[in-house]
């Protein structure tokens, strides 16, 4: 079965602390957990330091602006498209297209995410300089499934990707039911220990299935 939402160039997400509150210990607010949104509307990071790669494209629409991981790439010239900012970024270090003042190019990108953007850890690589076969964690694979613990129908699994969705914006392209499995299927950029503790604890076992375009680094 193919999936809808990963495009081979994709990308997207973002974190940044919520605020600590002010000397009591908490903020007291329970919502606010690490890797979702706080309830003012800011984002959370996921904390671990994780180290992400991924293949995707970059780019950069508005000079004032950050470059972007991209989700989907529309067919234009220049092309659109928009996602998570990445922090680190030098257009002048990396080769890349600029046309109608926009920049872009596909590359190998290396970074931890912080919240609110991905902070690169190594500097990006154009991917006609890399040899995928060299990093075979990236490379598409179907998604693992598990045996549900509930049996639940095409509604209950949408609402339950549709949650999934909801409570992790930044890094989330989408999700659906997948009925022939009988799991919610969310397609994302990564996949957090907070997004699948989040899974975990709200939903049965194995109802849950991500695939993701960032993987984590091993070692």
């Amino acid at each position: 079965m193919a999936l809808r939402g990963v495009a081979v160039f994709a990308a997207v997400l973002a974190l940044a602390g919520c605020g600590r509150g002010s000397g009591d210990g908490g903020s007291g607010d329970a919502a606010c957990d690490t890797g979702r949104t706080c309830s003012d509307g800011s984002p959370t990071g996921s904390g671990d330091g994780t180290v992400y790669r991924g293949a995707l494209t970059v780019l950069q629409d508005d000079p004032e602006g950050s470059p972007e991981l991209c989700g989907a790439v529309a067919e234009s010239y220049p092309p659109q498209c928009g996602g998570l900012p990445v922090s680190g970024w030098d257009w002048e270090s990396v080769a890349h297209e600029e046309a109608s003042g926009v920049r872009w190019g596909a590359y190998l990108v290396t970074g931890v995410f912080d919240g609110e953007s991905l902070v690169l850890s190594e500097a990006a690589v154009p991917l006609d300089e890399v040899d995928l076969s060299d990093y075979p964690e990236l490379a598409y694979a179907d998604p693992e499934f598990g045996d549900p613990a509930e049996e639940l129908g095409e509604a209950e699994l949408q609402a339950i990707a549709d949650e999934v969705a909801a409570a992790f914006p930044a890094v989330v392209f989408g999700g659906w039911a997948d009925v022939d499995h009988g799991v919610a299927l969310v397609d994302a950029l990564l996949v957090t220990p907070e997004m699948e503790a989040f899974a975990a604890e709200r939903f049965p076992a194995d109802t849950v299935v991500f695939t993701s375009v960032f993987k984590p680094v091993e070692g």
